[in-house]
């Protein structure tokens, strides 16, 4: 077999082989059917590519779906993931994104396209792609489709609420992945500081001129003021639609209120809440420009596409690190990093094993539908602890020697 390709030339390899012989043992426990073909959805980091790789590895076929906010920005991760045996990867020019997808005729035709009569397929979703159009794959293929697994919140979400008659395992919520999240918001909020230098010439921790806000206090939205508080920002102020998120933070001089205060009061503002963070009827009255970051797309953070389709936003410029838009009073709107996670336009994911932690458990528990070794029942579950202890064991022997 050749060797995996886990880098580029400008990147130490150590992490890179260290969490791919850490996924490859997982992997290696189980013995999957033949002609499996496995569709997944992830980013277009450099530090995904050992976990692509077993995937290519251990499937008959990969079929990899890059989400299009790394996959635009990271063109020679994407290139160096089409050399990888085995592995296809879905192109702009197919017409397969995350809006394309929602169409179940389109769902049908991209697995239709990749399957042999004989082959059996498997879904990792990772933001919900394939939600949408899930009822009309399991009835479509009944004896190929073994299930699905997802890997975020506010993919899961848009699971909620569909008839299925598979598996669908989420790994969204279990504690192991906490660390990958908090290591997540570190970077969004330091990448959120550089783009704010280099493109406004601010600050964060300039309170003259930033008043900030977080909406969401769950894994990110804790991280975010966390890193936020470590750059000595005294005013922050935290909103959530649960109150019993909120309690803690007084104590801890971090002030608490709602999003229409803080829309209010506040000119930088981190979304973390995964789906819809800003209602447009507080767009409508903003009474001064207003500088956001997501921790994930703006598509599901703030339903950007029925903000534009409404009207409540109109697009005026930008680039890759900000894009613009107007209000309908005639407000600025900046969107860093273009309306995606602050740290997608930046190498990511390398030097940190936190995320192979996660990653294990998505492939884990795609593997476990595949080879049936767990009792899963049709419709939504969550990996069980058990699974989840084994994996966190084996992550601190491999990269932490622990006994």
């Amino acid at each position: 077999m050749s060797q995996p390709i886990l880098t580029h030339t400008y990147y130490s390899d150590f992490f890179a082989a260290k969490g791919y012989d850490f996924l490859k043992k997982i992997a290696d426990q189980f013995t999957v059917p033949k002609n499996l073909v496995i569709f997944s959805v992830m980013h277009c980091y450099e530090g995904s590519l050992p976990y692509i790789n077993v995937l290519a590895e251990v499937a008959d076929k990969l079929v990899f779906i890059p989400k299009s906010a790394t996959a635009l920005c990271n063109q020679d991760i994407t290139n160096t993931i089409r050399q990888l045996p085995h592995c296809h990867v879905i192109g702009k020019d197919c017409n397969c994104g995350k809006e394309q997808l929602k169409d179940p005729a389109t769902a049908e035709h991209l697995i239709r396209s990749h399957l042999d009569s004989d082959s059996q397929f498997l879904i990792l979703d990772h933001g919900g792609y394939f939600a949408h159009a899930i009822e009309h794959i399991c009835e479509t293929f009944p004896d190929q489709c073994l299930g699905i697994t997802e890997l975020t919140a506010n993919g899961l979400y848009k699971y909620l609420n569909r008839q299925l008659d598979r598996p669908l395992v989420t790994v969204s919520h279990l504690s192991i992945k906490a660390p990958a999240d908090y290591e997540a918001s570190e970077c969004i909020v330091h990448y959120s500081d550089q783009i704010l230098r280099e493109e406004f010439g601010l600050k964060l921790n300039n309170d003259e001129f930033l008043k900030i806000g977080v909406i969401g206090a769950g894994n990110l939205g804790q991280g975010v003021i966390k890193h936020l508080k470590g750059k000595a920002i005294s005013q922050i102020l935290v909103a959530d639609m649960d109150p019993r998120r909120l309690t803690h933070f007084p104590r801890n001089g971090v002030q608490v209120g709602s999003i229409e205060r803080m829309v209010t009061e506040c000119n930088m503002i981190f979304c973390c809440t995964g789906n819809g963070a800003l209602p447009s009827e507080l767009l409508d009255n903003l009474s001064d420009s207003l500088f956001i970051a997501t921790v994930t797309s703006a598509d599901d953070e703030l339903k950007l596409p029925q903000l534009i389709a409404s009207g409540t936003l109109t697009e005026v410029g930008g680039n890759r690190l900000v894009r613009e838009y107007r209000t309908r009073n005639g407000q600025s709107l900046y969107l860093l990093a273009g309306g995606e996670s602050a740290n997608t336009p930046f190498k990511t994911g390398m030097g940190d094993p936190t995320l192979y932690l996660f990653e294990a458990a998505h492939m884990l528990a795609g593997l476990q539908i595949a080879t049936r070794s767990q009792p899963f029942k049709p419709g939504i579950q969550a990996l069980c602890e058990d699974d989840e202890k084994h994996i966190a064991e084996k992550w601190l022997r491999h990269f932490y020697r622990y006994h």
